[in-house]
């Protein structure tokens, strides 16, 4: 990626999955925009996504805790790891999305995902982003308890991916500050906050923005399509802006800025 032009980053999204709408992508910009993809089947899509606009996407290939399942049944097959290793390096993409949801159920069966498959799913991500020096992505929902341990647990051991990133993050500022933002966790940890999860309720998410350290926010549209991006990613920056007492230029800027450091040799 010729990233010098680059002055947004969309951070998390899943663009990949409305092909239609990519002649959004066509128009002249400067955003960039890391595409997660989540169940294994979309792997391949995000990959032809890079090799279409090869300078503004960054690709992030996991499985998310929603489709814990398809690795229980075999339906994603066993070999789903060394795939997982081998387009992690072969594109120079981070590890994303994967992480816990003790909330998200099945549209089928209308039973919750089984916890502790999702716990061991992540651990084994996990893993492969420390082994890989890669980056990751993390998805939590009422799960940030148990997230915290996992994470502690890998500290414990030495084996913490080198940044990670919370995606949307939608706990409260206390979890965040005693959970994620201290020790060597801490100093890996960024956050990124969204117009479409953290505008719900803009009082906490600003008490949220004002804690995390300058140097680790970052925005997101976390949306499933190109065109609303651009607006999702203004109304985003302005939420950031505005809890910090920065002027929406100087946010750009910082985010920006923090966003490079993050994906480094990725760009």
């Amino acid at each position: 990626m010729n990233s010098k032009d680059i002055t947004i980053f969309d951070v998390h999204n899943h663009i990949h999955e409305t092909p239609s709408e990519f002649e959004a992508l066509d128009v002249k910009g400067q955003t960039a925009y890391c595409v997660q993809a989540t169940k294994y089947v979309d792997w391949d899509d995000v990959v032809r996504l890079k090799d279409s606009y090869r300078s503004r996407i960054i690709p992030a290939f996991g499985i998310h805790p929603w489709f814990v399942e398809r690795v229980l049944s075999g339906e994603i097959p066993t070999t789903w790891t060394d795939e997982l290793r081998e387009l992690l390096t072969q594109h120079r993409a981070i590890l994303g999305e994967c992480g816990l949801d003790k909330a998200a159920r099945n549209p089928e069966t209308h039973q919750v995902y089984p916890f502790e498959p999702q716990i061991q799913l992540l651990e084994t991500q996990l893993a492969i982003a420390h082994d890989l020096d890669t980056p990751v992505s993390l998805h939590c929902v009422r799960a940030f308890g148990a997230l915290s341990d996992v994470l502690r647990k890998a500290e414990s051991k030495g084996q913490l991916p080198p940044l990670l990133m919370l995606h949307s993050y939608s706990g409260s500022p206390d979890m965040l500050q005693q959970m994620f933002l201290k020790g060597e966790l801490g100093r890996r940890m960024y956050v990124s906050f969204s117009s479409a999860v953290n505008g719900r309720n803009q009082t906490k998410s600003a008490k949220c923005i004002q804690i995390v350290p300058a140097d680790r926010l970052l925005v997101e549209s976390d949306l499933h399509g190109a065109r609303a991006t651009a607006a999702a990613l203004e109304t985003a920056i302005a939420l950031v802006a505005e809890a910090r007492g920065w002027s929406f230029s100087e946010a750009q800027q910082q985010l920006s800025l923090n966003s490079r450091v993050f994906f480094g040799r990725y760009l």
